[in-house]
């Protein structure tokens, strides 16, 4: 892995990171780029957020964009949300939601009895509206003529 370029945004607390990876059959996955990326910068991957990865179509190498964020609180308040699953396996994302299942203490919620609702009002539901007339046209039956207007 070669980085490119660093460019520092001290206001977002982050570090730009435009490196060039050179791999062998399918392109890496975004958990084993991250993992490649942040042993090369010598830092912790958890501050590590993979942007893109744009793959030379024909070539065994890629460009990568990522931040590199100094601390994790700031990275929670400018990433969003759906940034933190990217490249994040199942299996990775399961025993993550285990770990914070065990450390959450479990509390009892108190379970709401809701009163029977008695049959109000029902047959206000039921009734049936009266048929509208048509308006407009007249039918005419076939036993009467037509009626001509008269000038």
């Amino acid at each position: 892995m070669e980085i490119i370029e660093k460019k520092e945004h001290p206001l977002l607390s982050r570090t730009e990171i435009i490196a060039k990876d050179s791999y062998t059959g399918t392109t890496p996955s975004r958990s084993s780029i991250k993992d490649r990326l942040a042993n090369t910068l010598k830092a912790n991957k958890e501050l590590l957020v993979i942007k893109h990865i744009y793959p030379n179509f024909g070539f065994s190498s890629a460009k990568i964009i990522a931040y590199l964020y100094s601390n994790k609180k700031d990275m929670e308040r400018i990433e969003p949300k759906y940034a933190f699953k990217k490249g994040v396996s199942k299996k990775e994302e399961e025993k993550k939601t285990e770990e914070k299942k065990q450390n959450k203490p479990e509390t009892k919620e108190k379970e709401e009895v809701k009163p029977k609702q008695e049959k109000q009002n029902e047959s206000k539901h039921k009734e049936k509206k009266p048929e509208q007339k048509k308006e407009g046209k007249k039918e005419q039956s076939p036993n009467k003529p037509l009626e001509e207007k008269k000038l």
